[in-house]
């Protein structure tokens, strides 16, 4: 059974910060973006968000959402679902592993990661390839989401993943699913830009991103130096000015991926 039938999100006219569980287990997390903060409920919590309003001292509710927890996800069920040997598996559902196996166990909450979208799913099948031919033992997570990325690397055989997301809300949703999977020695959760995040020492580094951001980070002197970068995010028409500038640093496309448009492209240094 998923974990939440209904939303209830309540767009604030500033920017706030929630700390400690004010609101009760009702209470799923508070996204900012662009001024606004959206506090999201599995039910509703109209008395309570003013009264915390009035305390706090700042915003007023703007707008008050219903929704289906499905049509959050995109209309889709959340349900495991394989790449590889990689047994991607929600957190509420019982896993029916094979031996030989790697089991993910994930609670996307409201963030975006679920792994059923094309760019994950194309993330995650070249991180599987990438480690049967190499082990990348330090990994850069940019734009972590849910934290699946970063995980998985820690699960194939990486040592060290740093997964980094400006979003809070993002970054306590990824926390929850390091522990979830037991890999909270290996795996740290920071907030942080995509654009300062470049000069983090890596093996391998994972932008699963729009193509502003993929692209600004391809300028910083920092990013080419990695052994393997994993890029996706992009559609046909945004690629050839993603490889343009690759020649001088010695970056080659190891491989080229497409689902349903989306392009995922493993780029490797060539020595």
């Amino acid at each position: 059974m998923e974990p939440y039938h209904k939303l209830i999100i309540y767009e604030l006219s500033d920017e706030i910060s929630v700390k400690g569980d004010v609101f009760g287990p009702d209470f799923i997390g508070c996204w900012n973006e662009a001024g606004n903060s959206f506090l999201f409920f599995s039910r509703k919590h109209d008395e309570g968000v003013r009264r915390w309003l009035a305390h706090y001292g700042r915003g007023r509710v703007v707008s008050r959402h219903i929704m289906d927890y499905r049509d959050w996800q995109a209309g889709e069920a959340i349900k495991p679902f394989r790449i590889e040997k990689l047994l991607i598996c929600p957190a509420w559902v019982k896993a029916d592993r094979a031996e030989d196996e790697i089991l993910i166990r994930l609670d996307p909450g409201v963030v975006f990661g679920t792994g059923l979208h094309p760019t994950t799913r194309g993330c995650l099948k070249t991180l599987w390839r990438i480690y049967q031919v190499d082990c990348p033992l330090k990994v850069l997570d940019i734009g972590t989401g849910t934290g699946i990325l970063a995980i998985a690397a820690a699960k194939l055989g990486a040592r060290e993943v740093l997964a980094i997301d400006h979003n809070c809300l993002a970054v306590e949703t990824a926390r929850k699913n390091v522990l979830l999977n037991g890999v909270e020695d290996r795996v740290k959760v920071k907030r942080g830009e995509a654009a300062t995040s470049a000069g983090n020492k890596a093996d391998m580094v994972l932008a699963n991103l729009h193509f502003q951001a993929i692209d600004a980070l391809l300028k910083r002197e920092k990013l080419p130096s990695k052994r393997w970068i994993v890029l996706s995010g992009l559609f046909h028409g945004q690629v050839d000015g993603i490889l343009a500038p690759l020649e001088q640093w010695q970056l080659k496309v190891h491989e080229k991926m497409e689902e349903n448009r989306w392009i995922t492209l493993v780029l490797r240094k060539t020595p």
